[in-house]
C-alpha cells in the first residue's frame, strides 16, 4: 500500500499533496435477551488524497485499490483545490512538520487475526444468561463484544511514510430492571487498544453483573431531590466531564470560533486541584496513536495544568493560524472523510485523596455514580444524566435513590473543587464532532458543588 501510495503522488507537481490508505477489519456480536441480535464480520478498505493548492484545500476517496483510481482521485482533488480557491475567505497555510518514515503497532498478547473468535458469541451468550438469572427483577439485558482492526497509511509530498496498525477490543451491558412498578437501567463499558487478551483482563461479565446489580438497587428507589448540592462525582463522571464539557472548548478550530478557553492562555479556570491533559500516547488508550493523520507525532498535551490554561489540541493548519507547534490532534474516522481536531484521550490527572477523604466532609449531599451520557455546549455548559444518587449526610453514604439530570457550567464546577481522588480510571467513548471517532476519557473522583435536577 505504502508503495503504491508513494508511487502516485510523485506524478503530482506543485502543491502540498498527502494521501492516506485505510483497512478496517471489524467483528462484533451482540446478544439481547437470550437471542443473537446482531453477528458481523467486515472489512472496509480505501484510499483517499488531499490536496492544497494556493491556500485552498481539495479532497477525494476511492474504494478501488489500483494505480489508475488513485490516480483519478488525485486529478479530483486537485481540481477541487483549483476550483474551490474563489469561494475561500481565508488563505489556508499549514506548520511546518518534519516527515516521519516508521512504523507503530499495537501492543497485543493475543491477535485477533490468529485467534478463533467464535468463543465471543459463545461468551456473550454466556453472559447474557447469567445477567438474567441474578434476579428476577431484570427485565431485559443486551451483551456486546468488538473488535475494530485498523491498518492505516501515511504519505506526503514532504517525504513522510509512515504504517500504524491500530487495535481495539471492546464490550458492554445494557441492564433494565424492574421493580414495584417502576424501571431503572444501568450501563457498563470495558475495553481499550489490545488484543483479545483484554476480554480476560477486564471481563464484560464483571461489566454485566455490576450493571445488573446496580439497576436492582436503583429500579424501586425514588428520584433524588433537585437542588444544589455538595457532591462526590464518580470517576467515571469526571471522565465525561473532562471530554465532553471541557475538551471540546480547547479545540483549536473551536477555539478560533469563540469558545470558552478563547484567549485564555495564561489564566485561571479551574481549582489549583486540576490539571486537564489530551494524551496520544497513553499505554493502551483508546484514542492513542503514535502518528496522527496528518503524519504528525501525537504526544501528551497539557490543556490545564493546575487551574491555568496552557495549551490547545491543534491540527498543521490551526498550528500555523495560532504560530505553535501542531500537537498531532488530526484525525479521521476513515478514508472518507478529511482530518479535523479531534481529542485522543482526554483525563483530569488524578490527586492525593481516597473516596473516603472526599466524602467525610460532605454534611448534606450525593455520591453521584455511573454517567448516563449527555451534551455540553462550547461554552463548557452541560447537562449529564448519572445512573444512581447515593445520599451523604455528616460524612456517611445512606439511601439511593435513582439516577437525574446534573448541570451547570463546567469550568463553574472546576473552580468549586474541595478535593481530587487518586483513582484514576479511564472510559472507552465515541466522540461525534462531525464525524465518529474514538476516543479514551477519563479521571478521578472529585468533591465539588452542582445542581442536581430532580423532582
Amino acid at each position: 500500500m505504502l508503495d503504491l501510495l508513494e508511487k502516485c503522488i510523485s506524478h503530482i507537481k506543485g502543491g502540498f499533496v498527502e494521501m492516506r490508505g485505510q483497512s478496517r477489519r471489524v467483528f462484533s456480536v451482540r446478544v439481547k435477551d437470550g437471542r443473537i441480535d446482531r453477528l458481523m464480520r467486515g472489512l472496509n478498505e480505501g484510499v483517499c488524497s488531499r490536496i492544497l493548492i494556493d491556500g485552498s484545500w481539495g479532497f477525494s476517496s476511492t474504494t478501488i485499490i489500483d494505480e489508475e483510481a488513485i490516480m483519478k482521485i488525485l486529478e479530483d482533488a486537485e481540481a477541487l483545490a483549483r476550483s474551490s480557491k474563489p469561494a475561500k475567505r481565508r488563505r489556508v497555510e499549514i506548520a511546518q512538520v518534519e516527515p516521519h518514515v516508521d512504523s507503530y503497532e499495537t501492543e497485543m498478547k493475543m491477535d485477533p487475526r490468529s485467534e478463533d473468535l467464535e468463543f465471543l458469541v459463545e461468551e456473550a451468550l454466556e453472559v447474557d444468561k447469567e445477567t438474567h438469572e441474578y434476579s428476577k427483577s431484570i427485565a431485559s439485558t443486551s451483551i456486546g463484544f468488538s473488535i475494530v482492526d485498523d491498518e492505516l497509511y501515511y504519505v506526503n509530498s514532504e517525504g513522510a511514510r509512515i504504517g500504524q496498525r491500530i487495535v481495539r477490543c471492546f464490550g458492554d451491558a445494557f441492564v433494565i430492571a424492574r421493580s414495584e412498578g417502576k424501571i431503572a437501567s444501568a450501563y457498563e463499558s470495558r475495553g481499550r487498544q489490545g488484543g483479545l487478551e483484554i476480554f480476560r483482563e477486564t471481563p464484560i461479565r464483571d461489566a454485566a453483573l455490576e450493571a445488573a446489580e446496580r439497576a436492582v438497587r436503583i429500579a424501586p428507589k425514588r428520584v433524588v431531590p433537585g437542588g444544589l448540592y455538595d457532591v462526590v462525582l464518580e470517576n467515571r463522571i469526571v471522565g465525561l466531564l473532562a471530554h465532553e464539557a471541557v475538551g471540546h472548548t480547547a479545540e483549536a478550530d473551536l477555539v478560533y470560533g469563540g469558545s470558552y478557553l478563547s484567549n485564555k492562555i495564561g489564566r485561571k479556570v479551574a481549582s489549583e486541584m486540576i490539571t486537564l491533559v489530551d494524551d496520544g500516547r497513553l499505554p493502551s488508550g483508546f484514542g492513542t496513536m503514535k502518528y496522527d493523520d496528518e503524519g504528525v507525532p501525537t504526544e501528551k498535551t497539557i490543556i490545564i495544568e493546575r487551574g491555568i490554561v496552557r495549551g490547545f489540541m491543534h491540527s498543521r493548519e490551526t498550528a500555523r493560524q495560532f504560530n505553535v507547534s501542531p500537537s498531532g490532534n488530526a484525525r479521521a474516522w476513515s478514508f472518507e472523510y478529511d482530518p479535523i481536531i479531534r481529542m485522543r484521550n482526554t483525563y483530569i490527572e488524578p490527586g492525593d485523596w481516597t473516596l473516603e477523604e472526599l466524602i467525610e466532609d460532605v454534611k448534606d449531599g450525593y455520591f453521584l455514580r455511573g454517567d448516563g451520557g449527555g451534551q455540553a455546549d462550547f461554552n463548557g455548559e452541560f447537562m449529564f444524566t448519572v445512573q444512581e444518587a447515593v445520599k451523604i449526610e455528616n460524612g456517611e453514604l445512606k439511601e439511593s435513590y435513582r439516577g437525574a439530570a446534573i448541570s451547570g457550567n463546567a469550568f463553574e464546577v472546576l473552580n468549586k473543587v474541595k478535593g481530587v481522588g487518586r483513582d484514576f480510571y479511564m472510559l472507552i467513548g465515541m466522540c461525534g464532532k462531525e464525524q465518529p471517532n474514538y476516543v479514551g476519557l477519563g479521571g478521578p473522583s472529585l468533591r465539588t458543588e452542582l445542581l442536581i435536577g430532580g423532582q
